[in-house]
């Protein structure tokens, strides 16, 4: 008998791949079933997308039918006829391939990253998995796109979601966070002025919470809406550590809730101005931004801000990122006075008559009042 394996394969287009082995173990012809285990170092999401093709001792390769399988040592989910996900390292498991007979040769692959953009660039989507890609709408209306690219004007529907020749479930947008939130309700897609950047919005997990999000010029994901989490580790969570305040201030807009840099707010300080801090206040995956790296947004002297939300001020909101004046411990709210916390101290701005901005930090600034929150992710 013939056998063809690989320990990681990467099929034509795909980038990415985790430090995944799959190792054949065994093959039983008479109940169609393969075996083999999958490991690996390192996994985005701590899960691989493993999937399977065949042929006959004389004839090509093509994709199996997947059904049913079984995993020792881990679990898997959003399997479909092509593939499936797997769950917990150093697993074995035992595939049914439904349409194959007799003798066969096999591989079995292992993949991290599903199929995305890669790019949006003058009005055609380059796609990064393998082709042929299946998008699918809201209403289950789906378009086949053979290549890697495809232009805007060619889409016969608003995709939603999107599977690559592997199976791989995946979203048609440029954000891949697990996080995603995306129907026909909260779409991903190009802002239709200002930049044109990619916005998207996230389900907070904690109390499914929904937020815009905006991809800014450093490639960074920003939160555009100001954090609104109240300490609940789930939905119905008791006895849970209340994190930050509702407004004092009222009703402003969508300013968010103020969070005190204590352990029981934003989290206790640590690192220096140029750093992120990594914050249970956030969302998973997501941080609080460096001092320096909100200072680009937020102490702009331009007047009016570029990142200030059209309600206020008016300002142009060119990248959709919508600062509001929210005020910290006794300022008018909306008024003259905006404090963010960021990874080591406050970022704010003055809005009085000669418009003066400063960029604080803990050093020199920690004037005990709470501040709102903006968390931000790289992918």
């Amino acid at each position: 008998m013939k056998k063809i394996f690989f320990l990681l394969a990467m099929l034509a287009g795909c980038a990415a791949f985790a430090q995944a082995t799959v190792t054949p173990i065994s093959v039983d012809y008479d109940n169609q079933q393969v075996t083999f285990g999958v490991e690996w170092t390192t996994a985005a999401n701590n899960r691989v997308w493993v999937w399977v093709d065949f042929c006959s001792v004389a004839g090509a390769f093509a994709p199996a039918t997947i059904s049913p399988v079984s995993i020792a040592g881990g679990s898997y989910d959003e399997a479909n006829e092509r593939g499936f996900y797997v769950y917990g390292n150093s697993t074995t498991v035992t595939a049914t391939l439904s349409n194959v007979t007799g003798k066969f040769n096999w591989c079995a692959y292992g993949s991290d990253y599903p199929p995305n953009i890669l790019d949006y660039i003058d009005g055609a989507y380059t796609l990064r998995g393998t082709p042929p890609f299946m998008l699918k709408d809201a209403n289950g209306n789906t378009q086949i796109v053979s290549g890697t690219t495809i232009t805007q004007s060619s889409l016969t529907i608003t995709p939603i979601t999107m599977t690559d020749e592997t199976g791989c479930p995946s979203y048609f947008c440029k954000y891949v966070g697990m996080d995603l939130h995306m129907n026909a309700s909260y779409p991903c897609q190009q802002r239709a002025g200002g930049a044109q950047n990619w916005e998207a919005y996230i389900k907070d997990t904690r109390d499914n919470h929904i937020y815009r999000i905006v991809r800014m010029p450093t490639n960074t994901w920003w939160m555009a809406d100001d954090l609104v989490w109240d300490g609940k580790p789930n939905p119905t969570a008791t006895g849970y550590t209340i994190r930050g305040t509702d407004r004092s201030c009222g009703a402003h807009y969508d300013c968010g809730r103020f969070y005190n840099s204590t352990a029981q707010g934003a989290g206790a300080r640590e690192g220096n101005a140029n750093s992120r801090r990594n914050s249970d206040v956030c969302p998973p995956g997501w941080a609080l931004p460096s001092t320096n790296e909100f200072c680009t947004y937020a102490t702009t002297t331009e007047l009016p801000q570029p990142y200030l939300a059209t309600e206020e001020y008016g300002g142009p909101d060119t990248y959709g990122l919508r600062l509001f004046l929210c005020c910290e411990g006794g300022w008018t709210c909306g008024y003259r006075h905006t404090g963010f916390e960021t990874g080591n101290g406050t970022v704010g701005k003055w809005y009085g008559s000669d418009g003066t901005w400063w960029c604080g930090d803990a050093e020199n600034y920690d004037g005990g009042g709470s501040r709102t929150v903006r968390c931000v992710r790289d992918l």
